[in-house]
């Protein structure tokens, strides 16, 4: 009897044991699959930052690539006006070592033949980049030297405050929604405080205490009465707004060469040189240097020449025989190298700079030379003027490129005196 009524019990118990194996085999099955999962993911998470890692190395070294490419482009372009420019009737047939923009791998466009095309799929094949680059080369010598505002030499420094003027007039004259902002806008107390920044004394161009218009940050050390380092300075520069910001900041550099490159400004800074450059007579000035008939400005008197016939007065740029701005007409050396390089998605950019100091230092020499002896004659004026130069001797106001003296060959890469990575 109680055996009989002990087994419904033992079943029970036994039935109760196998629900409760059935459950700790679940649940351990499930913290498995958690654990599996979680692994996974890990695993997952761990690949893509080590593949982004290697993608971030591939895209830095193929802009780093392209930048020194872009300065040996630049070195080959300074050996070959050295080697040959005396002996070539226009030194700008030389531009094309830096002017044209190059990307690996090239691309493959229509107008090329197949053995072309071909060409190029080989040269990939074989190539060991693992990675695209892109890179520029453009005149920093076609730019406003922001910096000359406190210039020691008067011509520069009034020249650089004029053109900075007449770049926000001519954008109030082209661009109605600018000037539906900035319509009575005191630009001239803009530059004056761009000068102040540069300037080398307290008092402030506007009247008072230059740290005045700073009051609000608190800091004694504004302006720092320094010239500006980077163009993200002007950002601090008080009465500067982003839009003003972003309309300056590619018409101005910090690396200037004393002067503006002609035959390399762009339409906004040919606008700049004088109130009778409008856009139109600006992009003729453009197509007649293009123009494969008439070439490059060969040198002050060639563009006098050409920009009366367009409408712009000869005094805009001559004073008598003497020029008013500095314009320069020599081969450019100095340059903004602009590398991007890209791995899967992953893009870094690279901008260098390369300086020739020797040719901005001599520049700056002779316009102080120039405007001491232009001081010297108004403090003694029953000293007779010097005899004009002969446009055809050499050192005359229109020396051609062989009268100049020879360029060195330069024995090193350039001159790196700006490099940033992004």
């Amino acid at each position: 009897m109680r055996l009989a009524i002990q087994r419904p019990r033992l079943r029970q118990v036994h039935k109760n044991q196998r629900g409760s194996a059935l459950l700790m085999a679940l649940f351990t099955t499930m913290v498995l699959i958690v654990i599996a999962m979680e692994i996974m993911y890990q695993t997952t998470v761990e690949a893509k930052i080590s593949s982004q890692g290697v993608n971030q190395l591939k895209a830095y070294y193929a802009a780093k690539s392209a930048a020194e490419l872009g300065l040996f482009r630049v070195y080959l372009y300074r050996k070959a006006v050295a080697d040959f420019g005396d002996s070539l009737p226009d030194t700008t047939m030389l531009d094309l070592i830096w002017n044209f923009p190059f990307q690996w791998p090239p691309p493959k466009m229509d107008e090329l033949s197949m053995v072309a095309k071909d060409q190029i799929d080989k040269a990939v094949k074989a190539s060991q980049m693992q990675g695209t680059y892109a890179m520029t080369i453009e005149s920093e010598g076609a730019k406003i030297d922001i910096n000359d505002l406190a210039s020691p030499s008067k011509v520069l420094a009034e020249t650089v405050r004029a053109q900075i003027l007449q770049l926000f007039q001519a954008r109030l004259a082209t661009d109605e929604e600018f000037a539906e902002s900035y319509r009575g806008y005191d630009f001239n107390k803009l530059v004056n405080n761009l000068t102040d920044w540069i300037d080398d004394n307290k008092e402030s161009m506007n009247g008072g205490d230059e740290r005045s218009e700073y009051g609000d940050i608190g800091s004694e050390f504004l302006p720092p009465n320094q010239p500006f380092k980077t163009l993200g300075e002007l950002h601090m520069v008080a009465n500067m707004t982003d839009e003003l910001f972003s309309m300056l900041a590619p018409q101005v550099t910090v690396y200037g060469v004393k002067g503006i490159n002609i035959n390399h400004a762009s339409r906004e800074i040919l606008m700049s040189l004088h109130g009778s450059i409008t856009e139109d007579v600006a992009n003729k000035i453009i197509e007649g240097r293009q123009n494969p008939t008439r070439g490059p400005f060969k040198n002050l008197e060639d563009f006098v020449n050409f920009a009366t016939i367009l409408g712009v007065p000869a005094d805009a740029f001559m004073d008598g025989k003497d020029a008013r701005m500095p314009l320069i007409f020599d081969p450019e050396f100095n340059f903004r190298i602009r590398a991007t390089g890209i791995s899967g998605k992953v893009q870094r950019d690279i901008t260098a700079i390369a300086y020739d100091f020797n040719s901005v230092k001599a520049r700056l020499g002779e316009i102080l030379k120039q405007q001491a002896e232009k001081d010297k004659g108004a403090a003694n004026p029953q000293t007779p003027p010097p005899a004009p130069a002969d446009p055809n001797a050499p050192g005359g106001k229109t020396q051609t490129s062989k009268d100049k003296k020879k360029i060195e060959v330069p024995k090193a890469r350039p001159t790196v005196v700006y490099w940033t990575e992004t």
